[in-house]
């Protein structure tokens, strides 16, 4: 046997058994004289076997970990989110949902009678927390002044010798958003420094921090990335009464920062590595910084000089030896969208009185205690429910904006990548209008309801949505949002069955087949391929061709109501069926909407 073996391997042999007919050829090769037993059930064999089963793993780890190293070919979940959060898409929280909500009060009437005693008519206070008769909790976001002029009055009780109005009542309007606010107190007493300290505060269902101080009143602010050192902290405005605008916006060099991170495991802080030794908050000169709206009482701003990154090497200070109490709000998904007239509890309340000392104790108290509250409209928002897929394809399109809006994709992108303490919206689709003069743009948006049912949303979202599209969009684009028309539909389907199986068993392998494929919400706008529905139907065992597919619409009852033939809309050659693009295809009821029958 010679000494020096050129052994030739082939790197392409990566299953069991290409590995183990290697191993053999090698053995039968070179190690003729010392080993001939290649039967199956030699223990030669089983060591062969042994080193192929090693061999086939290591190949399949291999695989594995080249394809989740890239966002193309990654399949876990959190991996894509991973990649997408990379590419600038934050996909994380639970969205929370946007509505206005109807709150009355009994109010006591003046002294003839004739209007309200408006010493009596108080401000609920911003915080007030309200629930549904199925759970879940919705905070007023804004104050509620009932002495506005807007308020609606009616007389409510009456004096029944003189028939003169002794109370009335009296009907305000206020923004809520969904959620529970939490405290979390993250104990780092006798700690020492580290750089880019890391803690968890919740599960991941938080859809916004709302503050994080220190032990010693320090606050640090949340921020897009730790290379932004700029914040716009909002202060009050002393001639909010005559001018309109309630607070002033300054810019702040906030070196206590940290960056907002989530996965399934939980949601995180993260800071910088900058020492306590250097701090230098102070305000800033404007006009060094661009604007970024947020929904806190601070704006990050977001787009920044890149020279500014010369001017610190520290990102930001990381807290040590002290006591962070972090106060956040939290959305269950079974509980962020309700139905109409499902709000009715008052869970806290604050009000104030413009001189509570001149009024009647009693009387007050009984002012606050009327307190009532109703959404008249469903309040809705979009579940974060996206599929890999879904993932993959707005983490690209997000990574295209560069933080403008300037191509259909872009504005789509952005509205979805709006921050979730804003509400979410579940598809968007922008067209241009063509019967303007200017370049108003369409947008088309829907979210869902409690049931996850397509719904339209409500026109706070809708103003979110407006407001945070503004800082991206061109100065002369004009946005008009608009409700798209939902098309219900249902599909019957008749296959020919090969006869050695059960034609029963068949047609409901090829329902729960098309349940599936119908399974992902489809986009504003987005036809009906007939032609996948019968490669569906054909892939099912026991399906020797499907003669027939029948796509019809449904109205009436719990359908959208909206009917439409589609024999005009179906294509030329019968493939698809066109939607129009102001609408949205939804196949509502899968268990009743998927018919089928077996030849």
């Amino acid at each position: 046997m010679p000494k020096n073996k050129n052994v030739i391997i082939k790197y392409t042999s990566r299953d069991f058994q290409s590995i183990k007919q290697d191993l053999v050829d090698y053995a039968q090769r070179y190690y003729s004289e010392g080993y001939r037993d290649f039967t199956e059930a030699s223990f030669g064999s089983m060591m062969i076997d042994t080193v192929a089963y090693i061999g086939d793993t290591l190949s399949y780890y291999l695989d594995y970990n080249v394809n989740e190293s890239f966002l193309d070919t990654s399949l876990e979940y959190e991996n894509v989110r991973k990649h997408a959060a990379a590419l600038g898409y934050n996909f994380s929280g639970t969205p929370s949902s946007y509505g206005v909500v109807s709150i009355f009060l009994i109010v006591p009437a003046n002294s003839d009678g004739t209007a309200p005693d408006t010493s009596y008519l108080p401000v609920l206070k911003t915080g007030a927390t309200f629930a549904g008769a199925a759970g879940g909790n919705f905070i007023l976001t804004q104050d509620v002044n009932f002495a506005d002029a807007s308020a609606d009055i009616v007389s409510a009780r009456f004096n029944p010798t003189t028939g003169a109005t002794t109370f009335f009542a009296v009907r305000a309007y206020g923004q809520v958003q969904s959620g529970t606010m939490y405290l979390a107190t993250i104990d780092l007493a006798g700690t020492v420094f580290e750089k880019f300290r890391k803690v968890r505060v919740a599960d991941s269902n938080v859809s916004e921090i709302v503050s994080v101080i220190d032990a010693d009143g320090r606050r640090y602010y949340q921020v897009d990335n730790l290379a932004q050192e700029v914040v716009f902290v909002e202060t009050t405005n002393k001639t909010a009464a005559s001018d309109g605008v309630r607070s002033i916006l300054k810019p702040f060099s906030a070196t206590r920062r940290f960056t907002l991170i989530q996965d399934d495991t939980g949601t995180y802080l993260q800071f910088g590595f900058g020492s306590e030794d250097s701090t230098a908050n102070g305000t800033v000169d404007p006009s060094a910084v661009a604007l970024k709206m947020h929904g806190k009482n601070y704006i990050t701003s977001k787009s920044f000089d890149p020279t500014k990154l010369m001017s610190t090497d520290r990102l930001g200070v990381a807290p040590y030896n002290t006591t962070l109490r972090v106060v956040y709000r939290a959305n269950s998904p079974a509980t962020t969208n309700i139905g109409a007239n499902q709000i009715n509890s008052v869970i806290s309340k604050t009000f104030v009185f413009t001189d509570p000392t001149a009024l009647v104790t009693s009387s007050r108290l009984d002012v606050e205690n009327s307190i009532e509250v109703n959404n008249d409209k469903p309040i809705t928002s979009a579940t974060n429910d996206l599929s890999v897929e879904e993932i993959k394809v707005r983490a690209k399109a997000h990574y295209a904006t560069q933080n403008r809006a300037v191509t259909k994709e872009d504005y789509e992108s952005l509205v979805y990548n709006m921050p979730t303490q804003f509400g979410a919206i579940k598809r968007a689709n922008i067209l241009n209008d063509p019967s303007s003069t200017n370049r108003r743009l369409s947008l088309y948006l829907i979210s869902e309801d409690n049931n996850g049912y397509l719904a339209m949303a409500n026109d706070v979202t809708k103003n979110n949505v407006k407001n945070w599209l503004n800082q991206f969009k061109s100065l002369n684009d004009v946005i008009e949002i608009i409700d798209p028309k939902v098309i219900n539909f249902g599909v019957e389907f008749a296959v020919v069955i090969d006869q050695r199986f059960s034609s029963d068993s068949v047609v409901f392998e090829c329902t729960q087949a098309l349940q599936d494929y119908f399974s992902e919400v489809f986009y504003i706008g987005e036809p009906i391929y007939l032609t996948k529905i019968y490669d569906r139907l054909n892939r099912v065992d026991g399906v020797e061709d499907t003669r027939r597919v029948i796509i019809s619409n449904k109205t009436g009852g719990a359908y959208s109501g909206l009917s439409l033939s589609f024999d005009k809309i179906l294509s030329k050659d019968g493939i698809f069926i066109k939607t129009p693009k102001n609408a949205i295809m939804e196949l509502k009821f899968p268990n009743l909407d998927i018919k089928g029958t077996a030849k």
